[in-house]
């Protein structure tokens, strides 16, 4: 009953993922981003119909799992969780979150069954974050550069210089801006003081094309200046140019910083999870 995903299988696995994610909608570009541009270990409940699925990454995350919501309680998930799990062969997983190519950065808190489900399986809860909504329509975004700065989008000719500030500061985003420059148009605004670069914002690094901003950050020395407030703005103005009414500030610890220069409010709690395998 357990096999291998196939090629063939995405229509009715985008059907099954739509019937059985009651906070997140699939479409069939996002699928492809988080399945099969994130290979990993794929395995799918075949009763001539698809009903349950799962999907783990090498880096340590069991990424989607779902069963038709007319099949649960038969064990499925359990035992398509059991098989990625040992073909993955990880000494700690994480459920659901998956840097850099991710969905959603955890459990939803409103997802009851799942909680129970991970946790049932060993999976320990070890913090949470949050997703934040920003509100488009109608507002003006427009801030002005801090004087002895420039802010502007990034080009290709900016690649090495941005990956070395990432390298020194931010190493852990440098996938996600790599996709940000692969972008087009690019999806990257950075601040610059001369020819050094000091900060950084992006978009459309996951979940492409659905408004989810992120990742930014400032050089520690240059925090406090107002670039990143111009950073964001850059960005909030790009989503409104697409039109669409209002993007996600996804995986936000502290979130101070964007309650004030946009007006972002919480839209989801996640709990974070793991496993030690061993």
């Amino acid at each position: 009953m357990i096999r291998a995903l196939r090629e063939q299988d995405d229509p009715a696995l985008l059907e099954l993922l739509q019937r059985s994610l009651r906070f997140d909608t699939l479409t069939a570009p996002l699928l492809h981003e988080k399945v099969r541009e994130d290979p990993g270990t794929s395995l799918v409940w075949d009763e001539g119909a698809l009903l349950g699925f799962c999907h783990g990454v090498a880096r340590g995350s069991i990424k989607l799992i779902a069963v038709h919501p007319e099949h649960r309680r038969r064990g499925i998930g359990s035992e398509l969780l059991q098989a990625v799990e040992r073909s993955l062969r990880a000494r700690k997983l994480r459920a659901i979150e998956s840097v850099p190519n991710y969905l959603v950065p955890g459990l939803d808190v409103r997802s009851t069954e799942a909680v129970l489900f991970f946790e049932k399986h060993g999976y320990e809860k070890f913090g949470e974050c949050y997703n934040l909504c920003c509100e488009l329509a109608g507002r003006d975004f427009a801030r002005p550069t801090p004087a002895g700065f420039e802010v502007r989008r990034a080009t290709a000719e900016d690649r090495p210089v941005v990956l070395e500030f990432l390298q020194q500061h931010f190493a852990p985003w440098q996938a996600e801006v790599e996709v940000m420059l692969g972008n087009r148009p690019i999806s990257l605004h950075l601040a610059f003081s001369g020819p050094e670069l000091l900060g950084f914002a992006g978009y459309d690094a996951n979940n492409r094309g659905t408004g989810w901003f992120g990742p930014m950050g400032t050089s520690p020395e240059h925090r406090g200046a107002g670039l990143g407030g111009v950073l964001l703005s850059r960005c909030l103005q790009d989503f409104q140019a697409q039109g669409l009414e209002r993007c996600t500030i996804p995986w936000v610890g502290p979130f101070r910083f964007y309650a004030r220069a946009c007006g972002a409010f919480i839209e989801r709690v996640f709990w974070r999870y793991e496993k030690n395998l061993g």
